[in-house]
């Protein structure tokens, strides 16, 4: 019986790939093509190619169509490595270029992997390998693939593997922030997402009447999307404001009539946090702490 790693591997593989994955092996060694293949089989449906050499790995991208592929690092017509160069400059299509590439090798010292890292190669197995390891490095490459980078020197994934926090180097990315405690990219897409909600709430707020329920419905419904937003983000000062003002809204309901200034102090808390980076932990407490104030501040003024 497969232990229950083994299992849960197959299980997510599977889900990610939507269906069965298909991984071309190439290594010049028969028993090494055996060992890897019978190791990726406890992933249970697995479809396996194998190449013996560079040449044949590149003609059989085109009837295999993997998903991924797993190179030895010294091949019998070429260096591994080499091989990992060709395809990542599109040489076999652009199809393949951004196929996952995991490398194999009896040893590595740090300088060869450099070296892999920057010929575009996504993980690393040192041989011998467990069974474990080459399963963790097959689904760290599906389920944790890191962002797809392609510059006139360089095409690969991420090779930032780790954000240091007090890395003062070069911002060589457009997408880089120029001071380097702002938010990751990612970070603020999402608070833009939060901004323009705001923006949407602000117009629907002003056209709130008391005679149209959907007027009020339409403003719940456009805040319970911003909170959900939040949510989402793991902010927990964005979700909180975000929250209190869904419900407040919520609880209003449409008999009662909506204290237009709570919504704004929150709106304009939300916004004022979209602003501030996360680095900015203790100004951004204030923000909301300063909105709890307000807001009971503005529903005792109109009790």
């Amino acid at each position: 019986m497969f232990p229950f790693y083994e299992y849960a591997a197959m299980a997510i593989m599977n889900e990610l790939t939507g269906g069965t994955p298909r991984i071309l092996v190439v290594n010049g060694l028969a028993f090494q093509r055996r060992l890897v293949g019978e190791t990726l089989r406890t992933l249970g449906s697995v479809e396996i190619t194998y190449a013996e050499t560079g040449e044949q790995c590149l003609l059989a991208l085109n009837y295999a169509q993997p998903d991924m592929l797993i190179i030895d690092w010294r091949l019998a017509d070429c260096d591994g490595l080499a091989l990992v160069a060709r395809i990542r400059a599109g040489e076999v299509g652009e199809d393949f270029r951004r196929v996952p590439v995991i490398t194999t090798a009896e040893r590595m010292s740090t300088r060869d992997l450099e070296r892999a890292r920057n010929v575009g190669v996504d993980e690393f197995v040192i041989r011998p390998f467990s069974t474990a390891t080459m399963i963790e490095r097959v689904l760290a490459v599906r389920a944790k693939r890191r962002e797809f980078i392609e510059s006139p020197r360089y095409a690969g994934p991420c090779r930032r593997r780790v954000r240091p926090a007090k890395y003062d180097g070069p911002r060589r990315r457009l997408f880089d922030a120029a001071q380097k405690d702002a938010d990751a990219p990612e970070v603020q897409i999402r608070k833009g997402l939060a901004r323009m909600y705001c923006e949407r709430i602000t117009t629907l707020l002003a056209a709130v009447s008391a005679a149209n329920t959907d007027s009020m419905r339409d403003l719940c419904l456009a805040c319970g999307q911003l909170s959900a937003l939040t949510n989402d983000m793991s902010d927990r000062l964005l979700l909180s404001a975000a929250s209190s003002m869904f419900n407040y809204v919520k609880g209003v309901g449409a008999e009662s009539v909506l204290n237009t200034e709570v919504v704004e102090a929150h709106l304009a808390a939300i916004v004022q946090l979209t602003e501030l980076p996360d680095s900015q932990a203790e100004v951004r407490q204030t923000v909301t702490q300063q909105l709890s104030v307000m807001v009971t501040k503005k529903l005792r003024q109109a009790a």
